[in-house]
């Protein structure tokens, strides 16, 4: 858990509330599991009314299986904020309170590495899925919206034939653009330039990969991350002994589950505790792709197309970080008539000479552009001693990949994604 000021947040529904068939309270406390929360805890009441003025008591057998039910739970005030969305999505219906207070003991063991928890604990029972033979505009119209860029395959009797992804679309598809970039453009600019598909009319089974990796209910936690550290994947479908879909889990799924494991909050000033793991100085890359504030659009592009990390660093005089620049910032912010040549270098990875000549002179018209103009100025960052699971706790509750890390005086000396950290916190020595 943690001590200081947290927020206590407080949800009050029916008892016989559902949501797709599930009581609404369970499906509550697994999207706050699934997001990370600390801990949630749900009571139920012996008596009550809500917004239809009924009486609820369990005094009253007919009633008996309507009584209010009140969620709460107590964390930092930002993870209180970034579920709030989502919860009110959940449940529309419901009365939430919030309220502020100091949290001074919690009277909870710190955990380090990975829970010693089950796939089926953490996984998504929800799966966005296609058929063999479902359309690969299904496909696309399907994931343009999502923050993933795959889906299993099922056929009739829900077993996993195949995933089809972003770069299946890409290599198989005849799909010109990224993902990344159609959602960052708007869909005309890319239906007019680039097409869609090169033949829409193809089905899925056609560029899917057959060959799928999936990992059993109850599978640890730790042998899914594992798994998608070896085989470099973001998502495993989990299946049961006949490949049956139960339900899919993700990388994000395991580090919100690390961050709800009660490891302490990392101050700077912290001492690393006795036997501690690797910190993030051990895994990062020292090699980062960096611009002044002033550098031209051209300087960016010819980084950005060789970095492996594809992200730009933006520093000042002093190297402290200013912003940071991904393809999809440059797509969102130049004009619709330059697009074509940035998209054209952005995909190729290659560099401005080796366009076509009308790309370049799309491109030419944004010389002038510089890098405090293109950049995001509100960049997550890392101190070079932070402990892996607390970086990775942080990357998982900002929703940021690839994080820049700053030493004691905030310069710049390296940059680390999410595979270095997870791949260090497997290697780890087990928690006793």
């Amino acid at each position: 858990m943690f001590t200081g000021k947290g927020r206590q947040l407080m949800i009050y529904i029916g008892e016989s509330d559902l949501h797709q068939h599930q009581s609404l309270y369970m499906a509550i406390v697994e999207m706050l599991r699934r997001e990370g929360l600390s801990g949630a805890t749900v009571t139920r009441g012996v008596a009550g009314f809500g917004l239809s003025s009924v009486v609820h008591t369990s005094a009253i057998l007919r009633l008996s299986m309507d009584m209010p039910v009140v969620i709460t739970v107590v964390d930092r005030p930002e993870r209180i904020e970034r579920v709030l969305g989502p919860l009110i999505a959940l449940a529309p219906n419901s009365l939430i309170t919030a309220q502020d207070l100091e949290v001074v003991h919690s009277g909870v063991a710190v955990r380090e590495g990975l829970p010693d928890i089950k796939v089926a604990e953490v996984m998504r029972r929800e799966v966005v899925t296609v058929r063999p033979d479902s359309p690969l505009t299904e496909v696309v119209e399907l994931l343009i919206d999502k923050d993933f860029t795959a889906v299993p395959v099922v056929d009739e009797q829900r077993r996993v034939v195949g995933m089809v992804s972003d770069s299946d679309l890409l290599t198989r598809g005849g799909m010109s653009v990224t993902l990344s970039l159609k959602r960052a453009a708007d869909p005309e600019f890319v239906r007019q330039l680039h097409g869609e598909l090169e033949n829409p009319g193809r089905r899925v089974a056609e560029v899917m990969t057959p060959e799928v990796v999936t990992v059993a209910p109850d599978s640890s936690i730790g042998a899914a991350a594992r798994l998608m550290v070896q085989r470099h994947l973001k998502r495993l479908p989990v299946v049961d002994g006949e490949r049956r879909l139960l339900g899919i889990v993700g990388r994000l799924d395991l580090l919100n589950t690390i961050a709800a494991a009660h490891l302490p909050q990392w101050h700077p000033e912290a001492r690393p505790a006795v036997g501690a793991g690797a910190a993030v100085r051990d895994v990062m890359n020292r090699e980062v792709a960096t611009v002044h504030e002033s550098a031209s659009l051209g300087e960016i592009l010819e980084l950005l197309v060789t970095s492996t990390h594809k992200r730009v660093v933006v520093v000042d005089d002093a190297r402290h970080v200013a912003g940071i620049i991904a393809d999809s910032d440059l797509v969102s912010r130049v004009s619709r008539e330059s697009r074509p040549g940035l998209v054209e270098m952005l995909m190729a990875r290659v560099p401005i000479d080796r366009i076509s000549a009308a790309s370049r002179r799309h491109v030419a018209k944004l010389r002038g552009r510089s890098a405090a103009e293109l950049m995001t100025r509100e960049v997550v960052t890392l101190r070079e001693e932070m402990p892996v699971a607390n970086a990775l706790v942080r990357s998982a509750e900002r929703h940021v990949k690839r994080l820049p890390v700053v030493d004691a005086s905030g310069v710049l000396v390296g940059i680390v994604g999410r595979t270095e950290l997870m791949r260090a916190l497997l290697d780890a020595p087990a928690a006793p």
